[in-house]
């Protein structure tokens, strides 16, 4: 089970904050299920007769080890839905929450939460159906979290995601910012209830999204990809996918399918282990979903790799530090298709990571950007051999005949389909530090989630190489220093600076004490206008002061961590 670190302020500091803690988020206390308080009806219920809020300052808490049912939508109109854990009851493990059936013999909801306006979850563990009652899961519908409402922020820390059929969260309309951290993602798809087309960790097809960040997070099973934005209308205007550890990825229509790109993307620090396990193949059902990209392989089809965008040229692209791992039974499954009913012709590979194009883009990274590693993780699901087997064999002999054809399909085909508790409690990726890739990654730090190795990752938070990026948008005139966004804010948010020319640039964040909790940049810097993300989430509640540096300029504002 990932521990991980948690920053303490003095008692002094929690004295001057008092009032900020009382002025600031009023906890809403849910008890777990006891026969009739469901967690939507909870929620949904604290909303007046004339639809508008008790208490919109509210952030319900709910009960460490305890299981939590819901049997309808929380829909959030107008005001921004907080659900976190009660984190004082230490050895714990974090609450349960159920999509249970919404009436006897009915299926669950669609979702959890339709979500209207800003989003918080952290330290919730949610699955798709009342994982109890087995026979459930034949009634597992299509995500955990929607979108109705453009313009929506989404923060999603240090929770457990399990069971869909389609994407645990899909953005039918276009987020501002979605922000996944320190989380677990596993079993995304099931064929019992969909098809190979399915089964994503984020489906942000609506539109643009001007920030999505994804960091320090485990995705296991999945049957699509992790990321589709594939066939997209507008921008993923900056893209982070960093420290995260992929495992047993079907990836039928590739990894990340990124679609329209803007001006930053970001893939770097990643542990992939059989992050392509379908294979490169010549398979016109999966590759008429590989089009973004307009590159061909030698039969004159769409070129399978596993990440893909649009062609431009004017993304800032940085990819480097990723390593990957085909394990002997993926390996094994490559070999088979020699021999099983359909041939693989030419023969089953891992493929390739990029297209040639981002090869181009990035340069002479492209060389180093994704390399082998011999890394074992310690404990994961098994490869999901008896899957694929099933995709390729003749419908006569009880397979999918290489269609997204589920008639033939039994449970005996599906993932490794691990419970929640697996998932809380047994899931291990903290490959041996001996390994080379344990001081592989950027600044030193190991490859993959973070949150693996909890001293690594708590040195990781507060050390500059997590980073600030640069704005292509032409040389400003001034120094200056922004006021973040959001603030008053939790967890994270966003600080962004001028420079008029190049310097070597200080930004580090101080406590209402002056004593330095963060340094945020600490390096050569061109001119531009630059931004980054702080992540405060291992802080707590209070005012703090963050102050540049840059030659003779310096300037300092103050922002507000309310959790």
């Amino acid at each position: 089970m990932r521990k991980l670190q948690f920053v303490l302020a003095s008692v002094l500091t929690l004295a001057f904050l008092l009032p900020v803690i009382s002025n600031g988020q009023n906890l809403v206390r849910v008890a777990p299920f006891s026969g009739a308080n469901y967690l939507n009806a909870v929620i949904m219920g604290d909303t007046l007769p004339n639809g508008a809020r008790r208490d919109t300052n509210a952030a319900y808490v709910l009960q460490r080890g305890g299981l939590y049912l819901a049997n309808g939508i929380i829909r959030n109109t107008g005001w921004i839905f907080r659900l976190q854990t009660h984190d004082t009851t230490a050895g714990v493990s974090k609450p349960v929450v159920f999509l249970y059936p919404t009436s006897a013999g009915g299926n669950p909801p669609g979702q959890l939460v339709d979500i209207r306006r800003d989003i918080i979850l952290k330290n919730i563990i949610l699955s798709g159906y009342f994982e109890p009652d087995p026979a459930e899961i034949t009634k597992l519908q299509g995500s955990l979290f929607n979108t109705s409402v453009a313009g929506t922020n989404i923060t999603f820390d240090g929770c457990i995601f399990t069971n869909t059929n389609g994407n645990h969260v899909r953005t039918d309309q276009a987020p501002r910012t979605v922000r996944i951290i320190n989380c677990i993602f596993g079993n995304m798809g099931y064929l019992g209830r969909s098809n190979f087309g399915a089964g994503k960790g984020i489906d942000v097809r609506g539109g643009s999204v001007d920030s999505l960040i994804m960091m320090n997070n485990t995705f296991v099973n999945w049957q699509d990809r992790i990321i589709r934005h594939f066939a997209s209308t507008a921008n993923i205007q900056y893209l982070r996918f960093e420290h995260n550890t992929c495992v047993n990825g079907i990836s039928y229509h590739g990894m990340l399918s990124l679609g329209r790109m803007g001006r930053r993307g970001i893939i770097r620090d990643n542990l992939l282990i059989d992050p392509f396990a379908a294979g490169q193949d010549t398979d016109a059902v999966r590759q008429a979903e590989f089009t973004d990209h307009g590159e061909l392989d030698a039969f004159g089809f769409p070129r399978m790799v596993w990440i893909f965008s649009n062609r431009n040229d004017s993304t800032n692209w940085l990819i480097k530090n990723n390593y990957y791992r085909v394990t002997p039974a993926g390996q094994s499954f490559y070999d088979s298709a020699s021999i099983l009913p359909i041939v693989a012709n030419p023969a089953l590979v891992v493929g390739k990571p990029l297209t040639y194009h981002l090869n181009s883009r990035i340069g002479a990274d492209s060389v180093t950007a994704f390399q082998t590693t011999t890394a074992v993780l310690p404990n994961t699901p098994r490869f999901p051999d008896a899957m694929l087997k099933w995709y390729r064999r003749p419908t006569a002999s009880g397979g999918a005949n290489k269609t997204k054809a589920t008639g033939n399909w039994t449970a005996a085909f599906d993932f490794d389909r691990k419970p929640y508790q697996y998932w809380r409690d047994t899931l291990n990726c903290a490959y041996p530090t001996s390994n080379a890739i344990y001081t592989a990654g950027t600044g030193g730090y190991p490859v993959g989630d973070l949150n693996w190795f909890p001293t690594r990752y708590t040195a990781w938070l507060v050390d500059p190489v997590s980073g600030v990026t640069t704005k292509g948008d032409g040389i400003p005139e001034s120094f200056s220093l922004n006021q973040n966004y959001p603030n008053p804010f939790n967890p994270s948010t966003r600080i962004s600076f001028s420079l008029p020319t190049e310097g070597f640039a200080k930004l580090a964040v101080y406590n209402i004490l002056g004593q330095k909790v963060a340094t945020l940049v600490n390096e050569q810097l061109e001119a531009g206008y630059h931004e980054l993300d702080f992540d405060a989430s291992k802080l707590t509640t209070g005012v703090y002061f963050y102050r540049l540096e840059v030659g003779k300029n310096s300037a300092v504002k103050k922002m507000m961590l309310v959790k």
